[in-house]
């Protein structure tokens, strides 16, 4: 099955809901490539909240450490902070 994470449910997770609109229709593949400097341009002006997502982003892009966390829930975010 394909990786499909929920991302709204999943920066509610990460308590960075209010980021939501900013990736609205974003893909993960695509968000996980973000740098600090594209999460500034989107609108994510916080640096705690930037550094939050550019962790995660890390995690994820580590193929090893995706294969671990469960796809449906939001709770994979979670796993990680």
């Amino acid at each position: 099955p394909e990786f499909r994470p929920d991302i709204p449910a999943w920066l509610r997770s990460l308590r960075l809901h209010k980021y939501t609109s900013i990736f609205e229709g974003s893909d993960w593949r695509e968000m996980v490539k973000l740098t600090d400097e594209d999460l500034i341009r989107k609108g994510v002006s916080a640096l705690g909240a930037r550094r939050k997502l550019l962790k995660v982003f890390e995690l994820i892009r580590n193929e090893s450490v995706r294969e671990c966390f469960s796809i449906h829930s939001a709770t994979w975010a979670a796993a990680f902070l």
